[in-house]
């Protein structure tokens, strides 16, 4: 029989390596700049060989998003799965996008500290942009199959739009100054309401976005 508590170790061993690599980047990039940090400053600072680095994260780019987004459109798919099937659809979207929200204040600083780090990095946006896309595909595939309409119909692709464009537009909030979690959680869901105020008018419709009438 496996032994179980010696797989759990193993686990927890990988997942506190993962942790001291992202917190050693994350106080790295702040302190120096994020050109100016090497995957051997990175490695260094958490007390682990380069390889095991590489064991974990690709590059600098992958280590910058790190655990708070690691297999975020998995988690997704799962929490808009789990919303009750009679539950309307804009509810339900908005509902599993909660279920993505940090917890815990620790969690919470690495979003705003990799947000900053975002928006002073210009060329860090194509990855995060990458994970919105992916994240907007799984909604409108969530609501596609819940509707009966195509992926590529109005419906899907505009409640998609308005639930990750929710989300990115609290995240350039940070940019202000502090905010609390809830505070963000506030600036996503009014974006979410105005946003998707005027849903109904087209939720019936099967209208392909690439198409004209």
């Amino acid at each position: 029989m496996p032994d179980t508590s010696l797989f759990n170790r193993r686990e927890r061993k990988k997942q506190e390596t993962r942790a001291a690599l992202e917190a050693a980047a994350l106080r790295l990039f702040a302190q120096r700049g994020y050109e100016q940090t090497t995957v051997e400053d990175i490695a260094d600072a958490a007390d682990v060989a380069v390889r095991t680095f590489f064991r974990y994260f690709s590059s600098k780019q992958h280590v910058l998003f790190g655990e708070v987004t690691h297999n975020i459109v998995e988690r997704l798919r799962a929490a808009l799965a789990a919303q009750p099937v009679e539950q309307p659809l804009p509810e339900a979207v908005r509902a599993a996008m909660d279920g993505l929200v940090p917890e815990g204040s620790d969690q919470y600083q690495q979003v705003v500290a990799r947000m900053r780090l975002l928006n002073q990095l210009p060329e860090l946006r194509p990855a995060f942009l990458m994970i919105m896309h992916e994240m907007h595909g799984a909604i409108a595939e969530f609501v596609a199959d819940r509707s009966g309409q195509p992926a590529t119909a109005l419906y899907p692709q505009v409640l998609a739009s308005a639930a990750t464009s929710a989300a990115t537009a609290s995240l350039c909030a940070l940019e202000r100054g502090e905010l609390t979690a809830e505070e963000l959680d506030d600036l996503r869901h009014r974006a979410y309401h105005a946003l998707t105020a005027g849903l109904d008018q087209i939720a019936d419709g099967p209208t392909p976005v690439h198409g004209h009438r």
